[in-house]
């Protein structure tokens, strides 16, 4: 019991360190897919959360081993007794509370189950956690993508810009051929200070779901390409180990011992007595037990209440385990779809889109089209890298 107790303490006191202590592990590297799940497990603020509600299961069950729930009774009485004769007469007596129908086993039972279903729900909201800080993590990957867009935008916009005023400078273009670029250089800077400003939500957002006080200096590494990660885990068989699942089913068992405690307790309440009297120059011992009669309060209704909690968390259980194999059966559909429709574009659209980016740039340079034209190709080009950086994201989200 007391082992029992000072895992409960050391869990509880690691799961109150400040946030800061734990995030300084993080030193300045920048943060990986293995890094962000391995943190979000850990130090998510609902996990702490939940892992302090497994250190109560801990506590309960360190209470629920005790011999007895009610302690043993001592009664002591004196007082003077007149008559012929003067004398003081004494009274102790010690009244022992005895339990029926195993209700120490059973409340130890219930704790242990409790225990379990903490366990089990705790896992479901690391689960949680994780899904949260990895879609996190792919945001800020997007974020940054678009970032390195809207650069790639502003350079190609200074330097049709410079062309365009050479050109100008010759006496071969008017001078909106000039103001044309510079049009287009200052919606790139506008596109700069706007992606820059997603990656400092979507930084924050990480960093929150991290539980982390600060994105201040967050960096992440990585590719929103890559999706082994999905892949590995649209493969591994699934229902019968979700964590949602494996929690309801543990409510199921918490709510039958319940039951089983709840009926031990109908049983009367039973103590043991001893005495011993002095009465004059009379020395009394008595030995008795006492029995509560269960005729006002039957104790039925205990019983029902836990009879209805356990079919609701059978229900629920069921429901759960339809929801769940729904939801997998969607998830998988909606991730091959999101996955084919981002390789249909790197097959098709990213190739088309590059080549006719760069044939038109040529074209311009040549004088074999004009600036409007080259414009229009260019924004349908950064149009397809943004649909495709769009098709990357719904993928990670679909594989988480």
């Amino acid at each position: 019991m007391k082992t029992g107790m000072l895992q409960a303490l050391t869990v509880a006191a690691f799961c109150m360190l400040p946030t800061a202590a734990i995030a300084t592990d993080m030193g300045g590297d920048p943060l990986t897919l293995a890094r962000v799940i391995e943190l979000s497990s850990a130090s998510a603020p609902d996990v702490r959360l939940a892992i302090t509600r497994v250190a109560e299961g801990e506590a309960k069950l360190a209470g629920a081993q005790v011999r007895t729930l009610e302690n043993p009774k001592l009664e002591l009485n004196a007082g003077p007794r007149t008559g012929a004769e003067n004398s003081i007469d004494v009274e102790v007596g010690m009244e022992i509370p005895i339990e029926l129908g195993s209700r120490r086993s059973k409340r130890v039972a219930l704790a242990q189950a409790g225990i379990q279903r903490e366990k089990r729900t705790t896992e479901d909201v690391r689960r949680q956690a994780v899904t949260a800080a990895v879609g996190a993590y792919y945001r800020v990957l997007q974020a940054e993508e678009q970032l390195a867009l809207a650069l790639d935008r502003k350079k190609l916009a200074e330097e049709l810009l410079q062309i365009a005023k050479e050109r100008h400078r010759a006496g071969d273009v008017a001078k909106f051929e000039v103001n044309l670029p510079l049009t287009e250089a200052a919606r790139a800077q506008s596109e700069v200070s706007s992606a820059q400003g997603r990656i400092a939500s979507t930084r924050a957002a990480l960093a929150r779901t991290l539980g982390l006080p600060s994105a201040a200096g967050l960096k992440v590494s990585g590719s929103i390409k890559e999706r082994s990660f999905f892949d590995a885990i649209h493969s591994a068989p699934g229902l019968a180990k979700r964590t949602d699942l494996l929690a309801t089913l543990a409510e199921v068992e918490a709510s039958r011992a319940a039951i089983s405690l709840a009926e031990a307790e109908k049983l009367p309440d039973v103590a043991f007595r001893i005495s011993y009297k002095r009465e004059g120059d009379e020395n009394v011992a008595l030995g008795g037990i006492s029995v509560s009669l269960p005729f006002m309060n039957p104790r039925q209704a205990p019983v029902q209440e836990a009879r209805v909690q356990h079919q609701r968390a059978q229900l629920a259980a069921e429901i759960s385990q339809a929801s769940i194999a729904t939801e997998m059966e969607g998830a998988g559909s909606a991730y091959t779809a999101a996955v084919e429709a981002v390789r249909r574009m790197e097959a098709d659209g990213l190739v088309l889109q590059q080549e006719n980016e760069s044939l038109a740039h040529e074209s311009y340079k040549a004088g074999k089209i004009n600036l409007s034209t080259l414009l229009q190709l260019r924004r349908e080009a950064l149009e397809t890298r943004r649909e495709y950086l769009k098709l990357l994201l719904e993928a990670a989200e679909a594989g988480v």
